[in-house]
């Protein structure tokens, strides 16, 4: 048989149910927030993935690669993307023996006031070929 205090305490309070709600909330705002970040992301990824199709991005130097991004950005619908022509890096791997292609940058959104999620990206891929001259 239950108590009499057992009895009474089946269920949410008004607070307890104020509290969850606002969490729930919470929550929500910073994933809606989020939502551009991973879909530039997306594109971004899809597009440094799609220079490994290319045969002569081995021999391209950085400017070259940057040029082929861009048109596979407009392409994905990303015409002012946050990666820009800084955030391109392009090396030679030692170890691999193979050329490093790799697009690095961050993705700020506002959520409330002055409050901010910051994400970080990077998409990379090697490929057969020498670095070129950034000319």
């Amino acid at each position: 048989m239950q108590s009499r205090a057992a009895a009474h305490q089946g269920g949410w309070s008004l607070f307890s149910l104020t509290i969850a709600t606002g969490v729930a909330v919470v929550f929500f705002m910073v994933g809606l927030a989020m939502y551009p970040g991973y879909y530039e992301s997306f594109a971004v990824k899809k597009a440094v993935n799609s220079l490994a199709e290319d045969s002569t991005i081995g021999l391209m130097g950085k400017p070259a690669i940057w040029s082929l991004l861009e048109k596979r950005f407009d392409m994905s619908g990303l015409y002012t993307p946050t990666p820009t022509r800084d955030n391109l890096k392009v090396d030679y791997d030692k170890k691999t023996s193979k050329k490093r292609i790799a697009v690095e940058y961050d993705f700020r959104a506002p959520v409330f006031f002055n409050i901010s999620v910051l994400m970080h990206f990077r998409h990379e891929i090697q490929v057969e070929g020498t670095v070129a001259g950034d000319s």
